[in-house]
């Protein structure tokens, strides 16, 4: 394959065996602003409209990607507006990490078409910054909530999304140059699935990929990023610092679940979609960072996290399985209150509305991946 001088191969880009020539294809000649060509097939760049408007410097790079055996050539403008991507980002007193997070997304080489920041009742005037001209250029959105914890904001900002591809950001991240690109095309071969990317804590490049639960706590630990050479990898949760779904795979699970303030409806989702038959997927190649902090910068219910706890037990698990989930809320704060607001909630209708489009059991999901004990 000919080479221009001026062109720099910085990278290879090893793309997915689930790509069809054809999935890939579009993902690279990306509303026009990417170029792509089979080396055997056409050599002539000039014809291509993309070439012809944006000569010189206008390419930064090109880039050289194996695809089912064909070598596809590329080349990366200098940022590209995604048409499908809706960026949704739940918010409470972030302070200054709400800004940084936001110039880490739209410093990528991918943009969102949209980023919906829900501001979940904060205080702090973190998302006032937002509604400059600048932010609104780049179709950042604020919308303001009374307080009703990160489902409930990310459910009102999905509904505010008009992009067919959702990716659902906690507010204190650094996302990779390519993060956003790689979960697009991961997005394009399985729109089926929810993926989820490979995280680090700040300061750290140790990265996690999915995780598992690991106790009737529903405590969970992550998993490393697979040793295999394939993009994806079926893991049991995605969790809900970054995750990327369809819209139509979003509206099938019904959405996040009803929880309270901060944790678990990211279980609870993974837990629907293997229910459902949905894969949930690792996807090594998008990275970013997330600040995990023992304390969140705002006051949390004692009794929030065990009251969640309790709802995932009824609504998925039956048997002793719900039973040592229920067991570990006594002695914590307000249990018999937490007991009384679980028993009295909506569960028996999630339990029947989730067994409408459940084709798995709960007991084949901890025989797939290993139970907790």
């Amino acid at each position: 394959m000919d080479t221009l001088d001026d062109w720099s191969l910085s990278r290879r880009l090893d793309m997915m065996s689930e790509f069809s020539l054809l999935a890939a294809q579009a993902w690279f000649h990306h509303r026009h602003k990417y170029c792509w060509i089979v080396a055997d097939d056409v050599v002539d760049w000039s014809c291509h409209p993309y070439w012809s408007r944006s000569p010189g410097a206008a390419q930064q790079r090109a880039e050289l990607a194996c695809v089912e055996g064909f070598a596809v050539r590329m080349t990366l403008a200098a940022q590209v507006w995604s048409t499908t991507l809706s960026l949704i980002i739940s918010s409470l007193d972030e302070g200054t990490e709400l800004k940084e997070t936001l110039e880490s997304v739209f410093a990528g080489s991918v943009a969102p078409a949209e980023t919906i920041v829900v501001d979940d009742g904060g205080s702090d005037d973190s998302c006032a910054a937002l509604h400059g001209e600048d932010w609104r250029g780049r179709n950042v959105i604020v919308h303001r909530v009374e307080r009703s914890g990160i489902a409930a904001a990310r459910n009102v900002g999905s509904r505010l999304a008009n992009g067919p591809h959702l990716v659902f950001l906690d507010a204190h991240c650094r996302l990779d140059r390519l993060c956003l690109a790689e979960l697009e095309a991961a997005l394009i071969a399985r729109p089926d699935a929810i993926l989820a990317p490979a995280m680090c804590d700040f300061g750290s490049t140790v990265y996690g990929c999915g995780a598992r639960l690991i106790d009737a706590d529903l405590r969970v630990r992550w998993l490393p990023p697979p040793a295999s050479s394939s993009p994806f990898a079926q893991v049991p949760l995605a969790p809900g610092g970054c995750l990327a779904v369809s819209r139509t795979t979003f509206d099938r699970l019904g959405g996040f679940g009803v929880f309270r303030e901060l944790g678990l409806e990211d279980v609870d989702f993974s837990l629907r979609a293997w229910r459902a038959g949905i894969d949930v997927l690792a996807v090594p190649s998008a990275k970013l960072a997330h600040k995990f902090r023992p304390n969140p910068p705002y006051t949390l219910s004692s009794a929030s996290r065990a009251y969640n706890v309790a709802r995932i037990a009824l609504i998925h698990f039956d048997g002793l399985r719900r039973e040592e989930c229920l067991r570990k809320i006594i002695g914590t704060p307000r249990a018999a209150e937490v007991l009384v607001d679980a028993f009295v909630s909506d569960w028996k209708y999630q339990r029947e509305q989730i067994a409408t489009i459940s084709s798995k059991t709960m007991e084949s999901y901890f025989e797939y991946f290993g139970d907790w004990n």
